[in-house]
């Protein structure tokens, strides 16, 4: 049982410093390890029991203790030099945690040579793996002893330096000493301390006093590495010290391209205003479609600042564009156009000098290149065309009866798609390079879609693109198609729906999965009535759907654009209520509330409010 998510190298600890004494045997390095770990976590227990109050992991802490001591006494006997050195390493541990509640109470100032020996202190059962792995081997090279211990210390103070970053609210809360917290307090003024803690702690990295400590915590651990030069051995203990270095210069360029994207996103909301009109939707007389039209409007006017999506794709990363902050609304663009469209036909509004302004925009945002295409980030040279724009493109191009322009301008992306990346199951790659032939920013976006990405297939995009070559209506595509569907057939989950890679929840990728399947419905009734049972099973108290926190407008609008794609009458209930769930849940400025929706990457959600109107606007005008 843990109680954390500690670094791996946390369970063989003294196995880092193996390769400084090669004698001991590796069996009883590895005891060692087990009984380090074991006493670890039963200080995590004992951390549990005086910081949250929670007695019963009293038991487990003495439980721990106890078999970590048992192995101790197996490897060491009773009278080794080891218990004397095992109860200093004690008292400094315990000395660590009387400071540190000092500190937590103290006003005055701390000084960073305190807060050094502090963290010094609270490694302390870091440092007896050295002094074990000293005494094991029988060394008498004491030079090497103290530069290990040395070496340590500077590990110490750069792994709290960085803990106290990633720790800054958890620590406020808790009342608990954090160096990021005691440098902010000193920058505030006393208004400012009135402020929530999770303002406080963007305020921490908005005056870059996180930065600092972070680049301050990079320099310890280049010291850490410093003292072994001398001796050219190659240890998982460097090896370890160069990870965390690398982790937090990481974190570091993720934490400054978070405060970029927050100047741009405030240099968008101060741009000029668009002089395009939108179109007339005054007679529309349901108040709910009505409202949520006024507030795309409005977000249309601002040149549809809040449906971009910002990233931060900086060179640390292997961009090579001029600049690490790319903006883009491409793909989300031709998702609102397609609902859009389907609210203009139900209300019978004329948007056709939308449409045009429109077409203009996507023939300008296509890729310049000899795949052509679109991208999600058009500007960035290392990210690839893919099918999954290409499929949106698409829709539009063809419920905009614009079918002329695809020949000129999607043929070849589609051709490259179905004959180069294409697999005998029906999987089609999502990304769309040539294989032979490649040119070098080609090789390059191969790279990344290995290293960043992933290659595909995926299955929300394959059914998104053939269900846009469905529309297209050509008869060369028919064999494809057909393959295709049986792909996403074997991809259904035994529940029911189907997971998404690019798009969180389970219902987006199951509307996509069931739109294609529609193609073909009579051929796949037995999947398609499993997923629509899985989707009339996962409703709501409250008429919504939505991941274990609830329901929420835009999961909701894709189950009812599920049931909505078949029977109607059948599920009518089950939509009547989604549809009230979606009604009395909309904003007052006609809004319904942005919800995690695209993942291009891990913790890196895209979300927006005009996008989730879009979609909800579209469920209810089907």
């Amino acid at each position: 049982m843990s109680t954390t998510k500690s670094p791996e190298f946390y369970e063989y600890y003294p196995k880092l410093f193996t390769a400084f004494f090669p004698n001991i045997d590796s069996e009883l390095v590895k005891e060692l390890s087990s009984a380090g770990f074991l006493y670890y976590q039963s200080l995590l227990f004992l951390d549990a029991v005086i910081d949250d109050h929670d007695i019963t992991k009293l038991t487990y802490s003495l439980a721990f203790q106890e078999e970590a001591i048992k192995k101790l006494t197996h490897i060491f006997g009773l009278n080794s030099i080891f218990w004397k050195t095992w109860n200093q390493r004690k008292k400094e541990y315990q000395q660590a945690i009387s400071i540190e509640k000092g500190l937590s109470l103290q006003k005055s100032t701390v000084s960073f040579s305190k807060y050094k020996n502090l963290a010094d202190l609270k490694a302390a059962f870091g440092k007896i793996a050295i002094d074990s792995m000293y005494i094991l081997s029988g060394s008498n090279n004491k030079q090497l002893y103290e530069s290990l211990i040395q070496s340590h210390y500077y590990f110490s103070i750069g792994f709290q330096l960085y803990d106290d970053v990633k720790d800054f609210y958890e620590d406020f809360t808790k009342g608990q000493f954090n160096w990021g917290v005691y440098q902010l307090n000193i920058s505030l003024f006393e208004e400012e301390r009135k402020l929530s803690p999770q303002i406080l702690n963007k305020l921490f990295f908005i005056r870059g006093i996180g930065q600092k400590i972070l680049k301050n915590s990079i320099q310890y651990f280049k010291k850490a590495k410093a003292v072994l030069v001398k001796y050219s051995i190659s240890s998982l203990w460097e090896n370890t010290i160069s990870d965390m270095a690398n982790t937090i210069s990481n974190y570091l360029d993720e934490t400054e391209g978070y405060l970029l994207i927050l100047e741009k996103k405030i240099e968008l909301e101060q741009s000029a205003l668009s002089q395009n009109s939108f179109f007339n939707y005054s007679n529309v007389r349901n108040k709910t479609i009505f409202q949520g039209l006024s507030f795309i409007e409005s977000d249309y006017r601002k040149n549809y600042q809040e449906l971009q999506h910002i990233m931060y794709l900086s060179k640390k990363q292997g961009f090579t564009n001029s600049s690490p902050i790319q903006v883009s609304d491409v793909f989300q663009r031709a998702m609102l156009d397609d609902c859009l469209l389907h609210i203009a036909n139900k209300y019978a509004l004329n948007i056709s000098d939308y449409i045009e302004k429109e077409t203009i925009y996507w023939i300008n945002k296509r890729r310049k290149d000899k795949v052509g295409g679109w991208s999600y980030y058009p500007d960035v040279k290392e990210i690839a065309s893919d099918i999954d724009d290409l499929a949106q493109i698409l829709q539009v191009f063809i419920k905009f009866d614009k079918t002329h322009l695809i020949s000129k301008y999607c043929a070849k992306p589609i051709n490259i798609a179905l004959e180069e990346r294409t697999d005998a199951n029906g999987g089609i790659e999502t990304w769309i390079i040539p294989r032979k032939n490649q040119t070098k920013i080609q090789q390059k976006q191969e790279y990344c879609n290995q290293t960043l990405w992933g290659t595909g297939p995926d299955i929300e995009v394959v059914a998104n693109f053939i269900y846009a070559l469905h529309l297209l209506k050509d008869e060369s595509f028919k064999s494809q198609i057909n393959i295709s569907l049986q792909y996403v057939v074997r991809s259904q989950l035994k529940e029911g729906y189907w997971a998404a890679r690019w798009y969180y929840g389970v219902y987006y990728g199951t509307y996509t999965a069931l739109r294609a399947l529609s193609i073909q419905k009579d051929l796949y009734k037995k999947e398609i009535q499993q997923a629509i049972n899985f989707i009339v099973q996962n409703q709501n108290h409250d008429g919504g759907w939505g991941d274990n926190s609830g329901s929420d407008a835009l999961n909701t609008s894709f189950a009812l654009l599920c049931l909505k794609l078949f029977d109607k009458d059948v599920y009518k209930k089950y939509i009547n209520a989604g549809k009230k769930y979606l009604i009395i849940s909309q904003n007052k400025n006609g809004s319904w509330n942005a919800v995690d929706f695209i993942r291009p990457k891990a913790g890196q959600p895209y979300q927006s409010k005009v996008l989730t109107t879009a979609f909800v606007l579209k469920a209810l005008s089907m």
